[in-house]
């Protein structure tokens, strides 16, 4: 889902226990803020979801320690390409299991523009779960 109008349908049917919104495909933080506010008095958890690199990591990141009833963070990036976390330097974020803020001001985070650019966007560049690439993305992952 990606509109407000579907999670607010979502909220009343009571369809879920867990609510799994994607910020970056949601509309941002703004809106993530209202899709919480509109699970929380369903008692509704949310698990963010996050695939496109580490500023949207950060960005949910941010978004869970300030929203209550975050239950967990998805971080599927760790199964993306092995520089992705590389875009950023020097930050971390999980750290014995937790994720931790970067202290500076914003999101906390310096962009790596070297490593950008030798990384140029590509269409479609992550596998479907129904090809079998995936399998052997996932096998080259489990094998580090």
């Amino acid at each position: 889902m990606y509109l407000l109008e579907e999670f607010s349908r979502l909220a009343a049917l009571r369809a879920c226990d867990i609510v799994q919104l994607d910020l970056a495909h949601c509309g941002g933080l703004s809106v993530g803020k209202k899709i919480a506010a509109l699970m929380q008095p369903q008692d509704l958890r949310l698990a963010p979801h996050c695939s496109i690199g580490p500023v949207a990591l950060c960005a949910a990141i941010h978004f869970g320690w300030s929203t209550p009833h975050v239950l967990v963070q998805e971080n599927f990036g760790d199964f993306d390409v092995p520089w992705r976390r590389d875009f950023v330097n020097g930050w971390d974020p999980c750290q014995n299991g937790e994720y931790s803020l970067p202290d500076s001001p914003g999101l906390g985070i310096e962009l790596n523009e070297a490593t950008i650019a030798a990384h140029p966007p590509q269409r479609n560049p992550f596998p479907s779960l129904w090809d079998n690439r995936w399998l052997k993305q996932m096998d080259r992952y489990a094998a580090r």
